[in-house]
Formats: C-alpha cells, structure tokens, sequence
C-alpha cells in the first residue's frame, strides 16, 4: 500500500506541475502583452513597465515559469502599479492589479463559501444519488425503482440555472419555505449558515446526484449476480444485510472515483450556483476574472480548480485501493 500510495502521489505531482505549465503558457505567453491586461486600462505607460518587471515578463519564458515555481513553493516579492513591493507568500499565485490583493488573499476570502456549498452539496448528491440508486436496485421493477428512475431523468435533463430561478421564485418568494439563498459565516450563526445554503446546496446536490443514482443502481444490480453474493444468499444470509455487507462494497468502486472527481470540481468553485445565487465564492471570482481580463486571478483559481480535482481524485484512488487490493497491483 505504501509504494502505491508514492506512486499515486508522484503521479498527481506530474499532473500538476503540467496543469501548471499549460495554464501559465495560455494566459501569460499567449497575450501580446499580458503585464498591460494584468494592469488594466487605467495604466500608465510607467505602470505597465513596473507591472512587466514585478511580473518577469521582461525575462525569457523560461525564466518566467521558473520564478512562477519559486513563488508557488517559496513566495516572492510583487511590485504594485506605484512600485511598492508587496510580499507575497508562498503558495504565491500572483497579484492581481484589478482587486489590489494577491491572489492567494482573494481566494482566501472567497473559499469558505465554496466549501459550506461544496460540502452540503456532496451530502445531498450521498444520500440523494447513491441512496437512490441502492433503494431503485433492491426495489427492481416495483412501483418505487420506477419513481426513482424518473427522478434521476429529471435531474440529468434539468439545467442548475433554471432549476435554481424556478425553486427560489416558488420556495423563497412564493411560499416563504426556504430563506433568500446568501452566506453567513457558521462561527456567526450556524442557524442562519444553514438556511441561506439550503437552496443552493439542494438545486446543485439534485442535478448532479441523478448520475450517481443511475450509475450506482447499475453497478449494485451488477454486483448482485457476483458468485460471493450468491454464495453468501446460499448460505442463508437475509438480503439487506448480503447487499450491505458484500453488494455494496462491490459496487463502491466506480461511485467513489466519480464522487472524488466531483468533489475536486464542487470545491474548485460552483460559478453556476454561485452566480444563480448571488454568492460570492471562488467560482464567482473566476467569472469575474475572465470578464475584467484579471490574468493571475484566472491562472489561480485554474490552478486551485486543477489542485482539488488531483487531491479528490488520488484519495478516491486510494479508497478504491484499499476496498479492492487488486488495484495496487494494477
């Protein structure tokens, strides 16, 4: 398990490192001048010039990705727009002259938003989407696995944008069952944490979990016809309890890796659900940033996206492994 898990590790690292190079080169070697975007078009002809220089636009590509490393693992000293220097700590993604704030700092402002959305939403998508699938499994050909199925058609064909207009005009403004979505941080009032993300957490919790209960009824009906499972029927153990002990394990595989890559996206920021719903997380700052042309907000939050789906990912890896030993031979 240990060389599987140096192994995994090195392979997310290789992953990053050319996420890394890839998002540096399209937004900061493919501009015609980037330090003139980055700075904006309030900027003097001065100004530009110290924003090239702070940014090492003024030395090879090589060089600059090299000095983009070293701030990501060590930090470095950033030049405003006037000149002053502004440390900037690793892991240093940049400063961004539109927000006047190094990235890190900007995202760092936004993230807990993202994580109170992303959290709630996967506890939807878990007990939605995969206890969905594992009831429609068991329940197969009855009146409910036909219900169940026509909940995950409508979850797959809806769209977050209309679904999250249409329920917070009927639940928030029409009938008050819900309160008008925002954020509150949970130190203040968990109370009203809660219910400023309940919408948001169930629009983006039911869109996605229709995938995972159509791809957990499959693989648990699947799972059903393997011989252990018989072999565990045969010898007179009840069905709940042969599906959770033996069924279930056998069908986890495939829904952890798909629950590790959703998570990576859900925490690298919901702009859609952000957006419909006026919160301000890390999503809704990458919009912000492509639409002001905020060329290291958008290199950090690409990055920051890249890292959780890596991180998720190579824990799903690990999970998998650990349920199935065969994998680490693989």
């Amino acid at each position: 398990m240990i060389a599987y898990l140096l192994r995994r590790a090195l392979q997310a690292a290789v992953v990053l490192l050319a996420i890394t190079a890839v998002a540096f080169g399209l937004f900061y070697a493919a501009p015609s001048d980037p330090a003139l975007i980055a700075c904006g078009p309030k900027c003097d002809t001065g100004q530009v010039e110290a924003v090239r220089h702070s940014m090492g636009l003024d030395q090879p590509l090589t060089g600059q990705f090299t000095d983009y490393l070293r701030g990501l693992v060590a930090g470095r000293t950033i030049a405003d727009v006037d000149g002053s220097p502004i440390d900037c700590s690793a892991p240093c993604l940049g400063y961004s002259y539109a927000l006047h704030q190094p990235v890190l700092d900007a995202i760092g402002d936004r993230f807990p938003v993202t994580l109170s959305l992303a959290g709630g939403a996967l506890a939807v998508i878990v007990v939605l989407g995969i206890g969905a699938g594992f009831v429609a499994a068991l329940r197969r050909g009855t009146a409910t696995d036909r219900l169940l199925s026509g909940f995950t058609l409508v979850g797959a064909s809806v769209q977050i944008y209309f679904l999250g207009y249409a329920l917070q005009y009927l639940l928030v403004y029409k009938t008050d069952v819900l309160s008008v979505p925002g954020y509150t941080p949970f130190a203040d009032d968990p109370a009203a944490w809660a219910a400023g993300l309940a919408l948001p957490w169930l629009v983006l919790g039911f869109v996605n979990a229709a995938v995972f209960a159509r791809l957990s009824r499959s693989q648990m009906l699947e799972t059903m016809h393997e011989g252990y499972v018989r072999t565990a029927r045969g010898k007179g153990l009840g069905a709940l309890r042969a599906h959770a002990k033996y069924t279930a394990r056998g069908a986890a595989a495939p829904l952890v890796q798909l629950l590790g890559l959703e998570a990576g996206a859900l925490f690298g920021g919901a702009f859609i659900t952000e957006t419909v719903f006026g919160l301000g997380g890390v999503g809704k700052l990458a919009v912000d940033s492509v639409v002001q042309n905020d060329l290291p907000t958008v290199v950090g939050t690409v990055l920051l996206a890249a890292f959780f789906v890596v991180l998720f990912v190579a824990l799903a890896d690990l999970v998998v492994a650990w349920l199935d030993p065969r994998v680490r031979l693989a």
